[in-house]
């Protein structure tokens, strides 16, 4: 008589529960270290064998490979978390052949009668041979295991390859686990921002919580232990918080904390205070007409960049737009970017609803026409713009600080829109402190000028004049003036 064996599958939380269960064509779960990622797969991949239906034969067949990087780390890990669920010194389901490329191969009933054959197999791509050896083959589905450590088009091979064993098969595609990428990494980019039809990106609660204190290069992290972390209870007691203490904050926020992270040189300047999986809208951010007022906070100079946002009623600043440009002054600026913006996005609105707010230094008269930045948006493009009452980094940063820390309701009291990629890519560690080139951590305190800071520094002014950090004066001096000088014209032409 046949050994007889029942599996329970119990998820150690509500990620990797949704996870398992999910049948989108394509599901990815980014999670910490410890997490359950890699036993989830593996659970998966089973349950989905015992699901595939049934043929004429009554036979539930099935072909999976699990994907990893480098060989060492195919048969150290992936091969090795397999076999403790699948194939042991207890429970020996088929067999498992170690010939290249290693392949377990499963045969058993089900109590319906019907008969799982299966196969995982088992590949690196660390080699040609390997990838040649992908080419030719047919797929039910694929399991990604470490998928930040794959190059996309490794993925994009795959996803073209699944479905075609075998005939008309019930589900077929890829799964994935990993620990948080970086914020310029192909999956950053199509979980946060592309969002494919049919691809889901689930991600875990972190297994530890930072608390930022002090401001500016003052500021320090304080790590806690997150209670809502998943798989607890399968961990020494703990676990997470006992690794704080010899790790750099930017190893805790990437492996401990499932934060992304950067590939910034630097010290990011709003380090600890942004986090993409609660500051970055689920979807596109459109202007709300019943929120009459439209603020632009825009950044001069021949790399200018403005960003478009909204102030609910609740006091929830909305980020809706990013608009960037290099080599521009202000006039091609606003006729290239700005004013066809308004033109169609908030066609809806008057240009009586539109506040425009700007560096300080914008008043000063250019030597080529004595026209100032903020003086032409005014006058040459009939919106209301003002200078912010201070230009001041620390001023401006603690602007920003205001929304990234404060809660409204339960929520966080800035949104961004995902349509603002540059601004995200900042926030990420692109925009920083610019480390010195010194012996020891030393950085400059100011932030490093590029592509990063430009739009950060409009989203500045839009953040304090949001929160009425504005030099009306200067505007009801400036059309006064204005008003005058063209009176004076007028008198001259009509001899009066």
């Amino acid at each position: 008589m046949g050994q007889s064996i029942e599996f329970h599958f119990a998820p150690q939380g509500d990620t990797l529960e949704a996870y398992i269960n999910c049948r989108d064509r394509v599901t990815m779960i980014m999670g910490p270290l410890g997490s359950a990622k890699t036993t989830a797969s593996c659970e998966r991949v089973f349950k989905q064998m015992c699901e595939q239906a049934p043929d004429e034969n009554n036979s539930r067949k099935s072909r999976w490979m699990a994907i990893r990087n480098t060989y060492p780390d195919l048969t150290g890990t992936t091969m090795k978390d397999w076999c403790e669920l699948y194939h042991n010194e207890h429970i020996k389901i088929g067999r498992m052949d170690n010939s290249f490329p290693p392949t377990h191969y499963m045969d058993f009933d089900l109590e319906d009668g019907t008969r799982v054959i299966a196969e995982l197999v088992f590949l690196a791509l660390d080699n040609e041979k390997a990838v040649r050896k992908l080419r030719g083959t047919q797929i039910t589905g694929f399991w990604l295991n470490e998928v930040k450590e794959l190059d996309k088009a490794i993925v994009d091979m795959c996803d073209g390859r699944h479905g075609r064993y075998p005939q008309n098969p019930t589900w077929h595609g890829m799964i994935g686990d990993t620990n948080a990428p970086d914020s310029d990494h192909w999956y950053y980019e199509l979980a946060e921002q592309i969002k494919p039809a049919g691809w889901t990106f689930l991600r875990q609660p972190g297994g530890v919580l930072e608390i930022v204190h002090g401001t500016g290069m003052d500021r320090r992290s304080e790590w806690v232990e997150n209670p809502h972390a998943e798989n607890l209870h399968n961990l020494p007691d703990g676990y997470y918080i006992n690794q704080v203490g010899s790790k750099k904050d930017d190893w805790i926020r990437v492996n401990l904390a499932n934060q992304y992270g950067h590939v910034s040189s630097g010290k990011p300047i709003y380090q600890g205070l942004w986090n993409d999986a609660i500051h970055v809208a689920k979807y596109p951010l459109s202007p709300i007409v019943k929120v009459p007022k439209i603020m632009i906070g825009i950044d001069f100079g021949r790399t200018p960049a403005a960003v478009v946002g909204q102030l609910m009623p609740n006091g929830k600043l909305r980020v809706i737009k990013e608009l960037i440009a290099t080599g521009m002054g202000i006039r091609s600026f606003m006729d290239t970017l700005v004013m066809p913006y308004i033109n169609v996005d908030l066609k809806r609105f008057n240009k009586s609803d539109i506040e425009v707010y700007g560096d300080p230094a914008g008043v000063a008269k250019s030597g080529n026409d004595e026209n100032s930045p903020l003086g032409i948006i005014n006058d040459e493009y009939n919106l209301a713009a003002y200078p912010t009452a201070s230009n001041k980094p620390e001023r401006r940063w603690e602007a920003v600080n205001t929304f990234l820390t404060g809660r409204i309701d339960g929520a966080p009291a800035m949104e961004i829109s995902p349509d603002c990629p540059v601004l995200i890519k900042g926030y990420n560690g692109g925009y920083a402190f610019r480390r010195l080139n010194v012996s020891g951590e030393k950085y400059a305190d100011a932030a490093d000028k590029n592509a990063y800071s430009h739009p950060h520094d409009a989203k500045q002014y839009l953040c304090q004049g949001a929160q009425g950090e504005i030099d009306y004066a200067w505007r009801d001096a400036h059309l006064a003036s204005t008003n005058t000088n063209q009176s004076m014209i007028a008198d001259s032409t009509t001899g009066y």
